[in-house]
């Protein structure tokens, strides 16, 4: 603890606040009390400024779900991946194009150096059996493969031979 020190002249002057300098004025209640409602103050509106700004940021770079469009059934707004493994890479952004016109989603092509055998379409539910038929239709006959670890929802997997249904 402090230690008491002994009473100088200037303890024995009443508090002047008119004064500015090296004289110790002594703090009333009241004023640490002010001091205090200003701390706090000062603590909400930086607390607060922060929480909100915080909040603002997060929501204007969260990504939204994309909203469901069932057709008949069919929930065409399940992205589908289509993977070019024919050997050439002339089917790939063609295809891609193909299933876009449909209005279906099709956030990716890929190209892949290796040649597939066979096309097919490999799904990760058996929900989506509907749509990958909805595929079946626009670009051919190919094999349905349920596929639990696929790393895309739907991959249209396009194989050696493949050739469009139209052309």
């Amino acid at each position: 603890m402090a230690k008491d020190k002994a009473k100088d002249a200037l303890d024995l002057l009443d508090a002047d606040f008119e004064h500015v300098g090296r004289h110790r004025a002594r703090k009333t209640a009241k004023d640490r009390w002010i001091e205090v409602a200003w701390l706090a103050l000062a603590s909400v509106l930086l607390s607060g400024s922060g929480w909100f700004g915080l909040n603002y940021v997060a929501a204007q770079t969260a990504n939204p779900q994309p909203t469901h469009h069932v057709v008949n059934g069919i929930d065409l707004s399940v992205p589908i991946t289509v993977i070019d493994a024919t050997g050439t890479r002339k089917f790939g952004a063609s295809i891609g194009q193909t299933l876009l016109d449909a209005g279906l989603v099709v956030p990716y092509t890929r190209y892949l150096d290796l040649t597939l055998s066979a096309s097919s379409i490999h799904i990760q539910n058996e929900s989506d059996r509907p749509l990958a038929k909805k595929i079946i239709k626009l670009l051919g006959n190919m094999k349905i493969v349920v596929k639990k670890d696929a790393k895309y929802p739907i991959e249209v997997r396009l194989g050696k031979g493949f050739t469009p249904l139209n052309g």
